[in-house]
């Protein structure tokens, strides 16, 4: 996945609506291009996800408790202009979607209305290294989607 591009807009996807607008290739370039601005490509170590469930302990077993997971983006080669955005308010404090997409646009990673916070590392020429991350509870079947071998077409 390094050096496949990523994109962000503001808001929240249901299952309905990414059936429909990442049904093929001509429309995730529609919707990626309309909906959405680009941020950057994914750096050399492009991210990590983790999903943990705690245990809750009593004094005779173990029953499962909350799963928290976690996801971390890099993203190289971003502009003064771009990382103080996603440092401000307008980026953080809201409900976003990050999409990952191939250069093909036949794989799609979609992370649907999380918040967001960065950190960044690291300056050269001008362009900065960025790290984003979320953390959430409960199931990541609402939050994550993967998309692969999506069919060329319009």
């Amino acid at each position: 996945m390094i050096a496949d591009l990523v994109y962000f807009g503001i808001g929240t996807y249901d299952q309905t609506s990414i059936d429909t607008l990442y049904a093929t290739q001509g429309s995730v370039k529609t919707e990626l291009t309309t909906n959405f601005d680009l941020l950057g490509e994914l750096a050399e170590k492009p991210g990590k996800t983790d999903s943990k469930l705690s245990k809750l302990k009593t004094r005779n077993y173990t029953i499962p408790g909350k799963r928290t997971s976690t996801v971390e983006l890099n993203i190289s080669g971003l502009s003064t202009k771009q990382k103080n955005f996603l440092e401000s308010t307008l980026f953080m404090s809201k409900d976003t979607t990050i999409v990952v997409v191939s250069k093909e646009l036949d794989r799609v990673v979609i992370f649907t209305g999380l918040r967001w916070t960065v950190d960044w590392s690291g300056e050269a020429d001008g362009l900065f290294n960025v790290v984003i991350s979320t953390e959430f509870s409960g199931v990541t079947s609402n939050k994550i989607y993967l998309l692969k071998d999506i069919p060329a077409g319009v």
